[in-house]
C-alpha cells in the first residue's frame, strides 16, 4: 500500500511501482507474462529514409524512381492497415526488386527490425520473393 509523507512523495511496498508525472497516452498493463503490441506505429520516418536513398540513386532512369516511388507509397498506405494484405505487398516488393533490387533490400530490412506488428508479414513476404526466386 502507497503512503503519503509529509514532503508529498510517495513510497510503496515490495512488488509494487509509483508512477510519477503524466501517463497520458500510456499503456499501463498489471499482472504477469504479459504481452503488449503497439498498433501505432509510425512508419512514415522509415519510408523517409527509402525515399531518400532513391533520390540518391544514379542509375535509375526517372520513370523507374517514380515507379519504385509509387510503389514504396503503396507499401507505407498498406502497412498502415490494421491486416495488410500479403498478396499486394509480395507484388509491390517484386516490382521493386526488378527495378532496384538494392533498395528493395533496404526496404525489406528497414521494414522489418524496428516495426513489431508488421516484422513477421514482412519476413513472410521476403521469404516468398527469394522462394520465387530460387524457383526460377
Amino acid at each position: 500500500m502507497a503512503k503519503k509523507d509529509s514532503k508529498s512523495q510517495i513510497t510503496a511496498g515490495d512488488n509494487s511501482m509509483v508512477i510519477g508525472g503524466n501517463v497520458s497516452g500510456s499503456n499501463i498493463v498489471i499482472g504477469n507474462n504479459n504481452i503488449v503490441t503497439n498498433t501505432s506505429v509510425k512508419i512514415s520516418p522509415l519510408f523517409d529514409d527509402l525515399y531518400k536513398k532513391l533520390n540518391t540513386k544514379k542509375d535509375l532512369k526517372p520513370q523507374d524512381k517514380n515507379d519504385i516511388r509509387t510503389d514504396l507509397q503503396e507499401l507505407q498506405q498498406e502497412l498502415e492497415k490494421n491486416e495488410p494484405d500479403e498478396t499486394f505487398l509480395a507484388r509491390r516488393f517484386r516490382n521493386i526488386k526488378r527495378m532496384a533490387p538494392d533498395i528493395a533490400e533496404v526496404a525489406f530490412e528497414t521494414l522489418k527490425n524496428p516495426i513489431g506488428g508488421v516484422v513477421e508479414i514482412i519476413k513472410r513476404v521476403a521469404k516468398k520473393i527469394s522462394e520465387d526466386e530460387n524457383a526460377k
